[in-house]
Formats: C-alpha cells, sequence, structure tokens
C-alpha cells in the first residue's frame, strides 16, 4: 500500500507541478548525508518518516449483514483511518533554485485537498473513502525538524509536511445466529368461542401513551368477556 502511495504522489508531481524527470529526480530514500552526497541533479525527496492511526476519522460503526440461506448475522468492523506522513524537501546546487522549486510543490500539494482518482495507483483505486491530503499544517509536526535532520546526520533545510490518509480494513469479524422475533406477552382474555387468547407483541412493548390507554378500555369495554361482566353487575343491581 505505501509503494502504491508514494507512486501516486509521483505521478502528481510529475503531471501537476510539472517535473520533467530528465533534469529533476523524485525520491524516496531517507534525505540522510550518504544520500545527499549522491545527488548529481535537482532532486525532489518524499520522506516517509511518521506513520499514525487517525482515531478522529476512525469508522465507530459496525457493518452488519445477514444471511438468510445459514440464518446468521455477521458484524464487520468498519476500517481504521492511518496517517502517513512525508516530509517533502527539495535538493539543489542554489538556494534560490531550491526555493522556487519548493513553492512551485507546496501550491500544487495545496491545490489537491483529495487526491485525484486519475494518479491513484495499485490498491488505493480500490479504497472505501476519497484520500485526503493535508499539507503544511502546524500540527502534523509530531517530530521536530531539529531532531529529525540530527537523525539523518544532515544539515536543516525548508521542508513541507504532507499527510494523506488511507483506509485500514483490520478485517475483524463476528457471526452469530439470526434471531427472527422477540414475543412478550401480556395478557390473556377469552375469545368469541371462549378459548384463551394472547396479546402478542412483536418487540418490547413501548410505554403505553394516554391515547393508547383509552383505545385499549374501549377495546376491553367492547369484549364479549366485559359485556358480560357487564350485564351480570346490572342484574345484580
Amino acid at each position: 500500500m505505501f509503494a502504491d502511495l508514494d507512486d501516486t504522489i509521483r505521478q502528481l508531481l510529475i503531471e501537476h507541478v510539472p517535473l520533467d524527470l530528465s533534469e529533476v529526480d523524485v525520491s524516496f530514500d531517507a534525505p540522510d548525508r550518504e544520500w545527499s552526497g549522491r545527488l548529481s541533479r535537482p532532486t525532489v525527496n518524499c520522506f516517509l518518516y511518521d506513520v499514525h492511526q487517525n482515531v478522529e476519522r476512525r469508522e465507530a460503526d459496525w457493518a452488519v449483514t445477514r444471511d438468510e440461506r445459514t440464518r446468521s448475522v455477521t458484524r464487520r468492523q468498519g476500517p481504521l483511518r492511518i496517517d502517513a506522513t512525508y516530509y517533502v524537501t527539495v535538493w539543489a546546487r542554489m538556494p534560490e533554485d531550491e526555493h522556487r522549486l519548493l513553492w512551485r510543490l507546496l501550491s500544487v500539494l495545496a491545490r489537491f485537498p483529495v487526491l485525484p482518482g486519475a494518479t491513484l495507483t495499485g490498491e488505493l483505486q480500490d479504497q472505501p473513502y476519497p484520500l485526503q491530503a493535508r499539507v503544511a499544517q502546524p500540527a502534523e509536526q509530531r517530530t521536530s525538524a531539529t531532531d529529525l535532520w540530527q537523525a539523518l546526520d544532515n544539515r536543516v533545510r525548508p521542508s513541507l509536511s504532507y499527510v494523506i490518509t488511507l483506509a485500514l480494513d483490520p478485517q475483524i469479524e463476528f457471526t452469530s445466529p439470526m434471531v427472527f422475533t422477540r414475543i412478550a406477552r401480556v395478557r390473556s382474555s377469552l375469545d368469541l368461542n371462549g378459548q384463551a387468547e394472547d396479546f402478542v407483541y412483536p418487540r418490547l412493548p413501548r410505554p403505553v401513551a394516554t391515547a393508547d390507554r383509552a383505545h385499549l378500555q374501549h377495546v376491553e369495554e367492547a369484549s364479549p368477556t366485559n359485556k358480560s361482566r357487564t350485564s351480570q353487575r346490572r342484574s345484580k343491581n
């Protein structure tokens, strides 16, 4: 997946900066001192230096599918959201050439808050969500520039943080038998034939509102059993 993301970023820069690969290289190697010592022409370096989960965009709901053939229900956890952070730098002999090219990179990356579908390669074409991107955001600097360049054993230079959010399927699912109904028996009475009759609800009964109570009272008073009881009371009186 990360290799496909590298190819997508390379294609985006080539098409929209644009970059002529006969004059400018695009590299995804760690920009340490040994790497920079081998450069022979201007180079754009996109170093993937941080990968972490984006909990703010995490899918909280579980997808539920029902299989009528096996009478089972499968619950599947939604995809995780993963932030891939690149450290983008430009390497050239003259500082003005570096700054000019870095500005062009910034303008192109800022132009596409969502990666265009035409540049997506490999497995990125099957992502369930659009690939959102953020560039030069202050909150994205999880590691200070000084610490990073010190770890790379190279001199500090201007850079851009570039973050792309991917979806990762954790492939966690649970399957259980299908529950067709839930029955609650609330009371019994006699039907017209004198047989016991149950009032059955397909789910747990909700609280009875005032209008519903009036309706139930009207039904009960109209039932043959209640009419018989009413007649007996009147005859006694």
